[in-house]
């Protein structure tokens, strides 16, 4: 994750709070939206393949 990365997710976090508590339905459902899309995404990033001994199932 680079520092222009964590910048946006905060920037994105801070846009939420206030959204939430000032925004329509409808801008409230794209910040929270919008926070998924980051998570997905941080999910993505740092998923790390399971090895062959790291999976009780394999075998």
């Amino acid at each position: 994750m680079t520092e222009g990365f964590e910048e946006m997710v905060r920037a994105c976090i801070a846009a939420h709070d206030a959204v939430m508590v000032h925004g329509t339905s409808e801008m409230q459902l794209a910040a929270q939206i919008l926070l998924k899309m980051i998570g997905d995404q941080l999910a993505k990033e740092t998923r790390y393949p399971v090895g062959v001994g790291d999976n009780e199932n394999y075998g």
